[in-house]
């Protein structure tokens, strides 16, 4: 009887060992090994409830929108009642101090309300359609998921309505010189602009519009699968990438672009065949050469994607994406000085260059500069304080030079932005741990 108890002592040691190694592993970790560069499409991720804490910093209008993009995206993918009720509940009431009209009724107090009421007054004075956006909020509405969802439904159906009781170009009074201005060159610009600042909502918004001018137009179907792409909706962006290649056969960043769509939703034969397609292309113009360049880098052939982006920057210095994806090259080779020097010249020519900013940041941080990738990543969230990924990049170099209490406040910034991400919930559990053993 003695041996037999002795043999479940040791069992049941055994067992309580491996119950805390494996409880170390997900509640502590040791900081990445590397800094990751920019992802090109936003993480997708779904409901699943984290540690209970509400960050008390105030959200900005900007922070807002990103999370009601990321609402709407999830709706668009089918999340139930149910989920979007737990995302509304983890983001919680925060302050408005951050968003105007002082004037609030008790029944609108909560922040998030208020910022959307404001959102749809400035989408119905404008003139100019917003039909995606409009649907996506209508199909909120239909959850009937609490005051937000209700308020989000009456905007959107409002815009619907608007737009079927609007004339046809053929009927309308002449446009006025305002609307004039917005040519479809303007459209296809902003929309590169939002891009580049990673503010996709707009850039959806802007491209559509584009899209009543010129509806098969090569280019502006290729920014609205691009912009599809960033936004996670790989299918979307296959199918309008797809029209723009219909339109223009030899558009060689429809098919590099393309190639990544079906790269991400995991076929990799057609990837594989539009990577190849466009290598084959002989590249007319600098952006051509770059995306050339990009789909020799997904068939593994370094070299030659380098000299092509040379080819291009040579002739054609000025194109600050170009130099940006020539940084990423280097940086996917590991070669962090060079992608920095790239880096630098995007940013020399577009200052407010989001990405641009992270990879520096992150390239500076491979390379133990974490001073420099600190102020890299703080000139990012100046730019675009709604990045999840720039304040969970700040925080993990914080913790490098070990500085906790500013990394944890880098990590809340994260979760006000994505309340049920486990590796941001995980990093700020780590990082308390840290500060109560100091």
């Amino acid at each position: 009887m003695m041996q037999f108890m002795q043999r479940v002592v040791k069992t049941l040691g055994r067992i309580w060992q491996q119950l805390i190694r494996l409880w170390k592993q997900w509640f502590r970790r040791s900081p990445p090994q590397s800094f990751p560069k920019k992802p090109e499409s936003r993480v997708r991720f779904e409901t699943v409830k984290g540690p209970h804490h509400q960050p008390t910093k105030p959200l900005s209008a900007a922070e807002y929108e990103f999370l009601f993009s990321e609402l709407l995206d999830g709706v668009h993918r089918g999340w139930s009642q149910a989920q979007v009720t737990q995302f509304l509940e983890e983001i919680g009431p925060a302050s408005a101090v951050n968003l105007k009209d002082a004037e609030i009724e008790s029944s609108d107090a909560e922040a998030y309300v208020l910022w959307l009421r404001q959102f749809g007054t400035r989408l119905l004075n404008s003139p100019v359609p917003n039909q995606e956006l409009a649907r996506r909020m209508v199909q909120l509405g239909a959850l009937n998921c609490g005051k937000l969802s209700t308020v989000a439904g009456e905007i959107g159906q409002r815009l619907l309505d608007r737009e079927a009781n609007t004339p046809s170009p053929s009927a309308a009074t002449p446009a006025s010189p305002v609307a004039s201005e917005f040519t479809l060159e303007h459209y296809l610009q902003l929309g590169q602009i939002h891009l580049d600042r990673r503010q996709y909502p707009s850039a959806l918004t802007t491209f559509e519009q584009a899209a009543t001018h010129s509806p098969n137009h090569p280019e502006v179907l290729y920014g609205l699968g691009l912009v599809c792409h960033r936004m996670g909706l790989y299918q979307e962006a296959v199918g309008h990438l797809s029209e723009a290649l219909a339109q223009k056969p030899e558009l060689v960043a429809a098919l590099t672009q393309r190639g990544l769509a079906y790269k991400a939703l995991d076929d990799f034969e057609a990837a594989t065949a539009d990577f190849e397609s466009a290598v084959g292309m002989k590249p007319n113009t600098p952006e051509e050469s770059c995306a050339r360049g990009k789909a020799l880098m997904q068939l593994k052939q370094p070299e030659e994607a380098i000299a092509a982006y040379e080819e291009a920057l040579t002739s054609h210095p000025e194109s600050h994406r170009g130099w940006y994806d020539w940084g990423n090259v280097f940086y996917d080779l590991q070669r962090y000085d060079e992608a920095i020097a790239a880096y630098d010249k995007a940013l020399d020519l577009q200052p407010d260059y989001a990405a641009a900013w992270f990879n520096r940041g992150a390239a500076l941080g491979n390379l133990h500069r974490y001073k420099e990738a600190i102020a890299a990543f703080e000139k990012l969230l100046e730019i675009q304080s709604h990045d999840y990924h720039g304040w969970l990049c700040l925080g993990q170099t914080l913790e490098r030079l070990h500085r906790i209490p500013e990394a944890i406040a880098a990590y809340e910034r994260a979760l006000q932005l994505r309340p049920d991400d486990l590796t941001a919930w995980r990093y700020r559990n780590a990082a308390m741990l840290d500060m109560k053993k100091s």
